[in-house]
């Protein structure tokens, strides 16, 4: 189904010794390392295109696995002519619901995404769920990565998989109560958080043995897993450094010391937790996502650069001239650049417009 990787990113070994240097500069907290990622249509058009309703997960998950990396297999293909950063993965698609229905509850999907419903009426109620792996998601979510590996193992592709923050998930489990829980029940809240790192942890080694069962002999396919994890930090977007620092932190860095590096994500609704996250230990990658009507990152990259003391932040760009704008202040950082293209061509063009451009910069 899928071609080789070698064949759908003729550059690989370029890339990830790019990406390689990057991330061992930004644990360092070096900088000069600024990469391109065009982002044509056929990069996100599955997921508008794949229906989450139509598979009922429990008879038809090789059905779901099929129709899925027929889709992913289609997008790579397209692209390979794109001498971007962009490395080929396979990860599941299954909207936000099963990043926390793996520890209880059920996932509600709507064509194009889903949620599932918060279970812990008392912050303590955590205390009373199954152990961790009896929830019927647990063992369906590895199902569905385990009929993934089966058709794409063979080319070698990474496989992939992001989680919620130990504060993400606590509050998907508790829901908005989650914002008094900070100063009703701050004790308890430790806890709760304490917990949802083990169950990361946890769960994540459960994923990462299951890739390696399929993946260990192949040059790169657990090239995203080994010694990396990935998580969000969404709800901190809603909260105070102060709080983050003395809740969150410690729980997000519970996790990263289990696994080695850490590649977050957060939005631009927040800027002040860029220093945050990036102050965390082993932090090599920040996803900072543009908001609507919020600040964009391109926009402010003198104090990224300073607030993120060389943890690479992957930021988004409207025009190339931005990139050309602030070619200099990028470089006093690390930087993943990702600018939407209206096609495959158009890609090729702009890329080949960045490898000119710091070539020039870094003569």
């Amino acid at each position: 189904m899928f071609e080789p990787l070698k064949k759908l990113k003729p550059n690989l070994v370029k890339t990830i010794q790019m990406w390689e240097k990057t991330y061992q500069d930004a644990i360092n907290h070096l900088p000069g390392n600024v990469s391109f990622r065009a982002l044509p249509p056929s990069d996100v058009d599955y997921y508008a295109q794949f229906d989450l309703t139509k598979y009922n997960y429990d008879d038809d998950i090789e059905q779901y696995a099929h129709d899925l990396c027929q889709m992913l297999s289609e997008s790579f293909s397209k692209r390979k002519a794109i001498n971007d950063n962009m490395i080929p993965t396979i990860s599941p698609v299954l909207g936000i619901g099963d990043y926390s229905a793996f520890v209880a509850g059920d996932i509600i999907f709507q064509p194009e995404t889903s949620w599932s419903k918060p279970v812990l009426k008392e912050i303590t109620d955590y205390k009373k769920l199954p152990p961790l792996g009896q929830a019927k998601w647990y063992q369906k979510f590895l199902k569905i990565c385990e009929a993934l590996l089966k058709l794409s193992a063979d080319s070698g592709i990474p496989f992939m998989r992001g989680f919620f923050s130990p504060l993400d998930l606590a509050a998907a489990l508790r829901g908005d109560a989650i914002y008094l829980d900070f100063y009703d029940y701050p004790d308890e809240l430790h806890g709760l958080l304490n917990y949802c790192a083990d169950a990361t942890i946890a769960f994540a080694l459960d994923i990462y043995a299951l890739a390696e069962k399929y993946l260990i002999d192949t040059p790169y396919g657990i090239w995203y897993l080994q010694g990396n994890i990935n998580m969000s930090e969404d709800i901190a977007c809603m909260i105070s450094g102060d709080l983050y620092r003395e809740f969150c932190a410690p729980y997000t860095q519970k996790v990263i010391n289990h696994f080695g590096r850490g590649h977050m994500h957060s939005h631009s609704r927040a800027l002040y937790l860029v220093k945050e996250i990036c102050a965390l230990k082993n932090v090599a990658h920040l996803w900072l996502a543009t908001d609507p009507n919020q600040p964009r990152p391109i926009d402010h990259i003198e104090e990224l650069v300073k607030d993120a003391n060389g943890v690479c932040l992957a930021i988004d760009c409207e025009s190339f001239e931005e990139i050309e704008r602030n070619i200099h202040l990028l470089m006093k950082g690390n930087f993943s650049l990702c600018l939407p293209v209206k096609s495959i061509e158009e890609g090729i063009y702009y890329t080949e417009k960045f490898n000119q451009l710091i070539k020039g910069v870094v003569k």
